[in-house]
């Protein structure tokens, strides 16, 4: 028989996830500021400020929630993560509508610093999770419909 999974274990990987995107979303900031500037000055840097800090709500909170809620349920993990995720699209919304038509950022930046955040987090979270030693299934309980 295994042991129970040890919560500590969850939040401790999970702590580990919040960490890395964290130094991820400020590199992805240095870097996207650099780069927005050479591409296109002063729009350029908003533009990866502004790309940077969508994705920083993102990654961030969806991190936090996790380590946050390590210890609990899965039913209460996911309600937090399904009521955090409509807040985000509801905030996102938001964000686009007042930045349509603004002229202080480029677009073009805004895109490719989201488009990195998106891809660079998902490979740090699969990283994180895919070496973690949590198991993803529990190996006590049987199917006893069969």
């Amino acid at each position: 028989m295994s042991a129970p999974t040890d919560p500590s274990d969850a939040r401790r990987t999970y702590g580990g996830v919040l960490r890395d995107v964290t130094v991820f979303v400020v590199v992805l900031t240095v870097l996207g500021v650099a780069g927005g500037a050479l591409v296109g000055g002063t729009a350029g840097v908003w533009g990866a400020l502004v790309g940077a800090g969508i994705a920083a709500v993102f990654s961030l909170s969806t991190a936090y929630i996790m380590w946050a809620t390590a210890a609990k349920p899965m039913h209460v993990m996911n309600a937090w993560l399904v009521g955090a995720w409509l807040g985000k699209m509801a905030l996102l919304l938001v964000a686009l509508v007042l930045l349509r038509g603004a002229e202080f950022y480029h677009p073009g930046v805004l895109f490719v610093v989201l488009t990195l955040a998106i891809l660079g987090s998902l490979a740090v979270e699969y990283r994180a999770l895919a070496s973690a030693r949590i198991p993803h299934v529990d190996p006590e309980s049987r199917d006893t419909l069969g």
